[in-house]
């Protein structure tokens, strides 16, 4: 037999194919496998299209009665934008199925290991756990809070700072770390900036990576809706902006605003708080659009906002050698903390050496643990290799 480990890991790799193309659903990969040969592959490619599952079965050329199917997600086991898939499984006479975590959506977890059970498939649960759960965390957050994925991307100086007085920027980091952001852009269903960053960089925010472009939703917090007619995120793809203002905006600059909605531009008011706009009001509204996984590329308010509402669930610092000074502009605004044991900590930080840069990356809030739990739980009820 194969090994479930290694085979897994495989299957993951797929499944980061995915990335930037399922919106609310979880990314998955799939192998159908027969006396040691992969006979079909297959992952979630788009949101509403055909699972991971149906994927490499379909993929498949040769016959696959008796054959293995290695999966990194539970397959589903209820109607949604497609059939369930452990019917399709049954059907296709695969004999054994070996699963990676348990999926965390209440409405699946564990009812598609039951089906396949009592359909006298044998079920194996548990490889590469670890992996398999962090190619879902965003997926894990939606299910346990209802809320998008935020991801803070920030290029800042040695001593921490994100311009200089002057407000300059760019570039604080080199070609490399920014080949990096564009990867995580096109890894991200939206983008998210205040109007002030807009101002001072004038981003499309678009995805420039590997030669391919890609157009994840721009989405932009300008409390006032004072942004220029003429910034480059309306060049491209205005369809795909989202505008964010408080309530009384369109009102004072009705102009302004038909003449964006005219263009493709939404425009939603929401509610105030303390920190600005109403994150947690946004945060619905996105999640309402299908747009999970949100990569908040600044101010330092913006940052600080996240972090104040505990929506802020990873952080990628890209760090140059370069130094700014005091007069510069901090990365971060104010967050209220007083003394060290209230300090944000990054769980699970890992450092990368980059060309000139070295990159940063941990997590603030760690999803993975209910999945985990989750698998250990319905472990036993299956078959044991």
């Amino acid at each position: 037999m194969s090994d479930p480990h290694n085979m897994m890991l495989e299957c993951v790799n797929l499944a980061l194919a995915g990335k930037g193309y399922t919106g609310t659903n979880p990314v998955v990969g799939a192998m159908v496998v027969k006396n040691g040969e992969i006979l079909g592959r297959g992952f979630h490619k788009s949101f509403g299209g055909a699972h991971a599952e149906i994927e490499a079965i379909n993929n498949c050329s040769q016959e696959i009665n008796g054959a293995d199917l290695y999966v990194t997600l539970e397959p589903c086991s209820h109607y949604g934008k497609t059939p369930p898939c452990v019917e399709t499984i049954v059907k296709s006479g695969i004999s054994r199925v070996f699963i990676g975590v348990v999926d965390p959506n209440p409405l699946n977890a564990g009812n598609g290991i039951n089906y396949l059970l009592n359909n006298g498939i044998e079920v194996y649960v548990g490889f590469a756990e670890q992996a398999c759960a962090e190619i879902i965390e965003d997926f894990a957050k939606y299910i346990l809070k209802g809320q998008p994925f935020y991801s803070l991307k920030i290029a800042q100086s040695l001593d921490g700072k994100i311009a200089t007085y002057t407000g300059a920027s760019k570039w604080i980091t080199d070609e490399t770390s920014r080949q990096y952001g564009h990867y995580f852009r096109s890894i991200s269903d939206g983008i998210l900036v205040g109007k002030g960053t807009v101002d001072a960089d004038n981003p499309m925010l678009s995805s420039r990576f590997m030669g391919i472009m890609r157009y994840p939703y721009k989405i932009i917090l300008d409390s006032s809706l004072s942004i220029s007619e003429g910034s480059a995120v309306f060049e491209e793809k205005p369809e795909r902006c989202i505008i964010f203002v408080s309530n009384s905006a369109i009102g004072k600059n009705k102009n302004k605003a038909d003449n964006l909605m005219s263009k493709g531009v939404d425009i939603v008011p929401v509610n105030s708080d303390e920190y600005g706009l109403n994150l947690h009001d946004i945060s619905s509204v996105l999640i309402g659009k299908n747009i999970l996984n949100v990569l908040v590329e600044g101010g330092r308010k913006i940052y600080a906002s996240f972090i104040n509402n505990k929506l802020a669930d990873k952080c990628y610092f890209f760090t140059s050698g370069k130094i700014i000074g005091e007069e510069g502009v901090d990365s971060i605004g104010k967050l209220g903390i007083d003394n060290i044991e209230e300090s944000v900590k990054l769980e699970e930080l890992t450092v990368q050496k980059l060309k000139n840069d070295f990159l940063f990356n941990g997590k603030i809030n760690d999803y993975t643990e209910h999945i985990l739990k989750l698998t250990e739980e319905l472990r036993n009820r299956c078959s044991q290799g």
